[in-house]
């Protein structure tokens, strides 16, 4: 099969019921350019890869697909004799004349724009985290198209050599394989060049090996029972804290920053109904006394917990304000973890954690638990709960 090749695409058929003309690029697999001539089937010489001399002007549509084929052949050459590994998208840039080239880190300072703009500044914070890590890895300019199992290899090691637990360098693989999939999405990069293994190819680069640190501390069950009896009027400065705390575990082990934005309007005939910032899944629970006990507490014309009641308007100013209460917030969770003598300290994050083991140790279903944590695919749910059933086959093993 001839690697260029001027074609007409019956695959597809415009709306005037013509199909496009099409340069055909075989490099190990068939891509298809569009040239913006059209014809009908009765006007295509098949064999020649020309229009025939049923279709009017055809002498002068042959001569622009003839410079086009030699433009095409003309980039090819120069691609195969620079020794580069052959990418669609630049020689489809090329051939265009549409090859500026956005670099890795230019795209990141784009995308961080957007997410600013957007409002979405959590993920902005992330992609700054990897521009500036990997200005230091490597700096300088560099394309999408040099993003190989090398490069990702070597990032990997750089971050780990520097000191970089395995579950950092994983947040940065996976951010960094979200900013290369919004690359392919604008055509920046070829699809058929992903970096990343899939399940269709696994000898690209994969990062799985590196979530094996991750190790959620929940509140073992005798400490979470001690803690419903914690002495607070002795430490009256710890109520707000203690009181949020005990609303995230009965809440499912509710994200600290959805209860910052929890309204009225997220109390729904005697359900709490809230859509989760992080993965915009929608949320119904049924509030229990307890619940409504606290809530009742604190509770304001506007918000349930007065958190975001004097915070600036301005969403990256408001995204540090809510960082500065989840600072203070745990601040105090440390303070009364020591004063009960907790094997660990407690976090906001000691809510969903003990609240999933306390579904673990309950034998509850893991579709159950799954529902409840609201995780898309089960096979989440089981990574996150092995934690847990391990420490209860080691409780069994001391039998032994």
């Amino acid at each position: 099969m001839s690697a260029l090749k001027i074609i007409l695409y019956k695959n597809k058929k415009l709306s005037n019921g013509e199909n496009p003309v099409r340069l055909r690029v075989y490099f190990g697999k068939e891509r298809y350019i569009s040239l913006g001539m059209s014809a009908k089937p009765t006007e295509w010489n098949e064999k020649q890869g020309r229009f025939s001399a049923k279709c009017s002007n055809y002498e002068a549509k042959n001569a622009i697909l003839r410079n086009h084929l030699a433009r095409a052949e003309q980039l090819l050459s120069e691609i195969i004799e620079s020794g580069k590994p052959f990418s669609i998208h630049d020689f489809k840039s090329k051939f265009q004349g549409n090859d500026k080239k956005i670099t890795v880190l230019g795209f990141l300072d784009q995308r961080v724009t957007e997410l600013i703009h957007e409002k979405s500044i959590g993920n902005s914070n992330k992609y700054k985290q990897l521009r500036s890590i990997l200005q230091q890895y490597k700096s300088g300019e560099y394309l999408f198209s040099d993003i190989d199992y090398t490069f990702l290899k070597g990032f990997e090691s750089f971050l780990l050599a520097r000191g970089s637990k395995k579950s950092n360098v994983h947040f940065y693989m996976r951010t960094f394989r979200a900013l290369v999939n919004e690359a392919i999405r604008r055509e920046l990069l070829d699809a058929e060049e992903y970096p990343f293994a899939t399940q269709f190819n696994k000898n690209k680069y994969s990062f799985a090996h590196l979530k094996n640190d991750y190790d959620p501390k929940p509140l073992p069950m005798d400490e979470l029972e001690r803690l419903k009896v914690f002495p607070i009027h002795q430490y009256p400065h710890l109520q707000h804290s203690y009181d949020v705390f005990i609303f995230l575990l009965r809440a499912r082990g509710l994200n600290f920053v959805d209860l910052c934005n929890l309204t009225v309007e997220n109390l729904v005939a005697g359900r709490l109904n809230y859509i989760r910032q992080k993965t915009g899944k929608l949320y119904s629970i049924k509030i229990t006394s307890e619940m409504y006990e606290i809530i009742n507490k604190y509770q304001g014309e506007l918000y349930l917990f007065p958190i975001l009641d004097d915070a600036p308007t301005k969403a990256s100013a408001r995204y540090w304000h809510v960082r500065k209460a989840l600072r203070l917030f745990n601040k105090d969770l440390k303070e009364i973890s020591a004063i009960m003598g907790f094997k660990k300290k407690m976090t906001s994050y000691t809510a969903r954690y003990s609240y999933t083991n306390v579904l673990v140790q309950n034998n509850v279903p893991v579709p159950l638990i799954q529902q409840a944590l609201g995780h898309a695919n089960i096979a989440t749910t089981q990574h996150y709960i092995k934690k847990f059933a391990n420490e209860e086959v080691d409780k069994v093993d001391a039998f032994i």
